[in-house]
């Protein structure tokens, strides 16, 4: 009977099938009428041996208007009888009505034709009781049809329903919200601490619907955040929006196959809307894979134009700029009050220091902070020893629970984390056991079958612990490829290891890696430590090197100055041997050997005399009075003596730094023969050879014969002193040049030396020496100077610092594509230089070794195309180490060495990062 409830705005609804017609209908079939089903209307229970039903009636025009298929114009009669209906298998009779669209009536219709055929062919016929008929046309039990469903269907997210996975991703949102303050804020403080978050008033971040945006920013700023803000914002516009899918979270290092297979299997299908895709953490994989996933991102919204993707990542990740979104420092005043809200009260301002005060910055270090105050621990401490003892704060409650085998097992999977980009699986980890005791550090998080550490800083805590415990070794962490990944982890090992066992751990990385050693010291060690004019007792200085001797050999020795040189010896001569072919150019050595050295010790300060030519054995021998003559000696120094616990090597590092810079002031360092940088050198040197010898000769090209007679003679003079210089208008040079340029003149082919640039081409042109080039020109010698600047830099690393590797900013972003823009400047605005924009892109294509595309353009004389170059490429993107993607630099057209410049520039920026070259300005050459 047909039923109207109050009215006719209620829905229309038919009574059931008669007992007759669903008797009827199981009279004429014995299996799912759906295609290939054939599964039994009735299944025999293997163990009892009874029958039980496995089957529906269902409706082909549904009986209740607004129901799948519903027929307005159907009387109730037809509705309810046997051609309307027609008998299914649970899974499929669930399935028809979820997704009607997909089961039109005239298939079903086609479908029980088949069904009565089949019937008919086989004249089998079912009998059907009473209370079958009712279980039949019964309402399905949605509980009992997904049992049987999962049975034989794949999961998939949207059996669920709307409701169900709106409803588990705003569980998740919590879930990662609390599990990442779960290591760093007791768990009475975390609801202030969440609500406090949410009160912020920072505008979310926005994402156009069909694009790609990153956020960029440094450990701990918050990025993870600000995508959970964005995440939540498409939640809530999900739950009041049906045309909103619900947003799909991803760590990118549980990304194992396409992106799309990602995301798709997230929705559990194509998205039907709008839809916000968050991938997080992509500095977690290689650059390689951060790359691919990016551009899956990039193409995944090109075909499904309603999906906005927003990216997590650490600067080195490349980015083009227009996608980047730079997460800013916090301000000091919104930091302090997170550590407040995680004390749950106010801290005195007077223990807030230079220091401190930037570790509020970010999210991350404000709460460390606050749990290292909340431990009771002193506020005044570096970066790298905060994020160490951070670990400390968050576990030392627990040590007690922690057993010795969780604790290696905690820096085993460090060291599958950090040496690998793929994820580590909990099946491939270890027992079930032990991956119990893992989780229930709160340090580790088992997510969908893969491991990881609540908080990245984990990652590079316990692998120190693994390099403590010799689960890894230094030469394997400290290369130039794996040193960047390593290296928080590597400054934990060194900053947390006890005396002897710190002095070996600095010797092996000074010795494998400087770069890496300059780096750790500047981040762990206090460089004003030693900044007294008191100078130690002779108890002290025995007592430091007793106590951090590493091998103990130094205490045989019986004479304290002796000793105490032998110290400050090891230092040096351990970096030098790290520093390989650049060693004989910032320490006296002969014949490969550093000299010998001559010590004098008293009230506290060290005289330490470097000799000529004299060698070990002896290493250090006693000097006979505290001020030696140069006539003996080549140079001598005096200092107090440093007793801070690194500060032998401070000392190491502020003795080759000074004689760096004078060779890098010289942009004298080692290149390959035939590299630009020494054609340019040579060119350099010969004119200046000419032009003393003749100061009236100015005629180019300059012959090879004269110059190598004039050379000739020079190194008689070079061959019977010990050094000697030759000043001139265009500057000076020393015996080291000389020698160079003979041996280069050695191999030089043809009777001349040509120039390596061409003059202007408008001689006598303005009053500006960038007037004598024409704009064609100017740009010809651009993209010819940026690309061997590039070249010769690469070639300054391999030649000079082999081993620093991926350390230099610039070196690890090779092989780049330049693109660029040239500005001359306008004739009346004055003695400015031609500057380039360049733009440095990763070229997925080449080799390190490649010769670099330059590809530059002239920009026209009003300037907007120069600036709008800048502006589109905007950014703070900078490398691990410290280059930015975007640079202005000036093109030194007046400059005999242009070339030379630009490389030496870059190389200085990235020898200042890794804290060797303090406050040093690479000088430019007149």
């Amino acid at each position: 009977m047909t039923t109207r409830s109050g009215g006719s705005e209620h829905p229309v609804e038919h009574g059931n099938p008669s007992d007759a017609t669903v008797k009827q209908l199981y009279g004429t079939a014995f299996a799912c009428a759906k295609p290939k089903c054939r599964a039994w209307l009735y299944e025999l229970d293997a163990d009892t041996g009874r029958r039980t039903l496995n089957s529906r009636v269902a409706h082909i025009h549904a009986r209740s208007e607004g129901g799948p298929r519903w027929d307005p114009d159907m009387p109730e009669m037809d509705n309810r009888g046997v051609d309307n209906l027609l008998l299914l298998c649970v899974l499929h009779a669930w399935q028809i009505d979820q997704v009607p669209d997909d089961y039109p009536a005239e298939m079903l219709r086609g479908w029980k034709r088949a069904q009565l055929a089949d019937y008919d062919s086989t004249h089998r016929n079912w009998s059907i009781g009473a209370e079958e008929v009712q279980e039949a046309i019964a309402p399905l039990d949605l509980h009992a049809a997904i049992e049987k469903i999962n049975a034989v269907v794949p999961f998939n997210p949207r059996m669920r329903g709307r409701v169900g996975n709106w409803q588990l991703a705003v569980r998740r949102e919590h879930g990662l919200r609390s599990s990442r303050l779960t290591p760093l804020v007791p768990v009475e403080r975390r609801s202030a601490v969440l609500g406090w978050m949410a009160l912020l008033d920072d505008p979310i971040v926005e994402v156009p619907t069909g694009q790609v945006r990153v956020l960029m920013a440094r450990l701990g700023a918050g990025k993870s955040e600000q995508a959970l803000r964005w995440w939540n914002q498409g939640l809530e516009d999900a739950e009041n929006d049906p045309n909103t899918d619900i947003p799909v979270f991803l760590a990118a290092r549980h990304i194992t196959t396409s992106l799309e297979s990602a995301i798709l299997s997230a929705l559990g299908g194509d998205p039907a809307r709008h839809c916000r895709v968050v991938i997080d953490d992509l500095d977690s994989v290689t650059l390689q894979e951060a790359s691919r996933l990016l551009t899956e991102a990039r193409q995944f919204v090109h075909v499904w134009p309603g999906v906005s993707v927003l990216a997590t990542a650490r600067p080195g990740v490349p980015v083009p700029d227009e996608e980047q979104i730079l997460v800013k420092p916090w301000s000091t005043r919104r930091g302090a009050e997170l550590v407040e809200v995680a004390l749950g009260g106010d801290v005195s301002w007077h223990r807030w220091n230079a220091e401190t005060t930037d570790l509020l910055s970010s999210p991350l270090t404000a709460l460390g902070m606050a749990a290292r105050i909340r431990a009771g621990r002193d506020m005044t401490v570096s970066r790298a020893r905060l994020l160490s003892g951070l670990t400390e704060d968050v576990i030392g409650p627990k040590v007690g629970e922690v057993s010795e085998a969780t604790w290696s097992n905690l820096a085993r999977l460090a060291v599958r984390i950090l040496g690998q980009s793929e994820p580590v699986t909990a099946a491939s980890f270890g027992s079930l056991p032990q991956l119990r005791l893992l989780t229930g550090t709160d340090l580790v998080v088992e997510d969908r079958g893969e491991l990881t550490f609540a908080l990245p800083v984990f990652e590079q805590y316990f692998g120190s612990e693994a390099l403590k415990r010799g689960l890894t070794r230094l030469d394997t962490v400290a290369t130039a490829t794996t040193f960047p990944r390593w290296r928080y982890a590597i400054a934990f090992a060194v900053s947390t290891a006890i005396t002897k066992a710190q002095e070996a751990l600095l010797t092996a990385l000074a010795q494998l890696n400087p770069g890496a050693a300059f780096w750790v010291l500047d981040e762990i060690a206090d460089a004003n430590s030693d900044h007294t004019l008191d100078g130690p007792s002779h108890e002290a200085i025995a007592a430091l090197i007793d106590r951090r001797d590493p091998t103990g050999e130094l205490a045989a020795e019986p004479d304290l100055p002796v000793r105490a040189g032998r110290w400050l010896r090891g230092a040096e001569q351990a970096l030098l041997i790290g520093l390989g072919p650049l060693a004989e150019s910032l320490a006296r050595h002969r014949d490969g050997r550093l000299v010998q050295w001559g010590v004098w010790l008293e009230h506290g300060y060290v005289t330490v005399a470097r000799a000529r030519d004299q060698l070990p054995p002896p290493e250090v021998i006693r000097l006979a009075e505290e001020c030696p003559p140069l006539g003996q000696w080549h140079q001598w120094t005096q200092q107090r003596f440093p007793t801070s616990d690194l500060g032998r090597w401070l000392v190491a590092r502020c003795a080759l730094q000074k004689r760096l810079e004078a060779t890098i002031s010289k942009q004298t360092l080692p290149v390959p023969r035939t590299s630009w940088l020494a054609r340019e050198r040579l060119h350099s040197l010969a004119k200046f050879v000419r032009g003393y010898h003749d100061r009236a000769a100015r005629r180019y090209p300059i012959n090879l014969a004269e110059l190598r007679g004039i050379v000739g003679s020079w190194m008689e003079t070079v061959n019977t002193s010990d050094h000697a210089t030759w000043r001139g208008t265009g500057g000076q040079v020393d015996s080291a040049d000389i020698r160079w340029l003979s041996a280069q003149l050695a191999v030089q082919d043809g009777e001349t030396l040509l120039q390596p640039w061409p003059d202007g081409d408008q001689p006598g042109t303005g009053r500006w020496f960038w007037e004598q080039y024409s704009p064609e020109l100017t740009l010809a010698m651009a993209a010819d100077v940026v690309r061997e600047a590039i070249i010769g830099y690469r070639q300054l690393v391999e030649s000079a610092f082999p081993a620093f590797g991926d350390a230099l900013g610039l070196y690890s972003m090779l092989p780049v594509r330049v693109e660029g823009i040239v500005r001359q400047p306008v004739n009346d605005e004055g003695p400015y230089p031609v500057v380039m924009l360049l733009s440095l892109n990763p070229d997925l294509h080449a080799q390190r070794s490649d010769i670099p595309s330059v590809d530059l353009q002239l920009a026209p004389e009003d300037g907007q195309a120069f600036w709008a170059f800048g502006k589109d490429r905007e950014s703070t993107y900078r490398t691990t180490f410290g280059q930015s993607s975007l640079q202005s630099m000036e093109l030194p057209l007046d400059l005999e060495r242009p070339a030379t410049y630009l490389a030496y520039q870059w190389l200085t920026q990235d020898l200042a990062e890794i804290g060797w070259l303090k406050n040093y300005r690479h000088p430019r050459p007149y």
